[in-house]
C-alpha cells in the first residue's frame, strides 16, 4: 500500500536535540513537518534540504512559517539527528515488504511536501538503511546513513 505522510522520529529520540534556528529566507521554500533540513553555514541559517540530500541536520516538528510567530527572535525548533540509533519513519509509493529490511534506498520529496522512502533509488542515492517495516500501516522504519548527518558528533547530555 502506498503512503503519505510527513516522517518522523520514530525511536532514538535520545539521539536528538532540539534547537532552535533561524530558518532560510532564499529560494528554498519554508520547511513544513516532516522536512530534512541542513544549517546552511554561509547565511548561518537552516534550511530544507533539496533532492537527494548529502546533509542532513535533522528533521523539522513544525512550519517554519507559523513557527517564526511564536518567538521574539523568529528562530524556530528542529529536532537535530546528532546519533545513528535515531528510527525515521518513512512513507513510500511501495508496499513494504520484509525483503526491504536490511537494504538502503533514497528519499524523494513528493509534491505535498513529504519525504517518501524511494525504492528505485540504491547503491550512490541511497540516504536509509530500512530496518524494519510495518507492512499493514504502509511505514518503513529506517535510519539515515551517518555520513550524511550534519552534528553526527555531537554528544547529547543525559541526566
Amino acid at each position: 500500500m502506498a503512503t503519505a505522510f510527513p516522517a518522523y522520529v520514530a525511536q532514538g529520540a535520545e539521539h536528538t536535540i532540539v534547537r532552535d534556528f533561524t530558518p532560510g529566507a532564499d529560494s528554498n521554500e519554508p520547511f513544513i513537518v516532516g522536512d530534512f533540513v541542513f544549517y546552511d553555514t554561509t547565511d548561518n541559517v537552516m534550511q530544507r534540504c533539496g533532492a537527494n540530500p548529502t546533509l542532513i541536520a535533522g528533521l523539522s516538528e513544525v512550519s517554519s512559517a507559523a513557527a517564526t510567530l511564536l518567538t521574539p527572535s523568529a528562530k524556530v525548533p528542529v529536532r537535530l539527528i546528532v546519533g545513528a540509533g535515531v528510527v525515521i519513519a518513512f512513507a513510500s509509493a511501495t508496499t513494504p515488504a520484509v525483503s526491504h529490511i536490511g537494504d538502503s534506498y533514497g528519499i524523494t520529496r513528493n509534491a505535498a511536501g513529504q519525504w517518501l522512502l524511494d525504492t528505485a533509488k540504491t547503491t550512490t542515492s541511497s540516504r536509509a538503511r530500512i530496518i524494519d517495516v510495518d507492512i499493514t500501516n504502509g511505514i518503513f522504519f529506517g535510519v539515515l546513513h551517518e555520513n550524511l548527518l550534519q552534528f553526527a558528533d555531537v554528544e547529547v547530555a543525559t541526566s
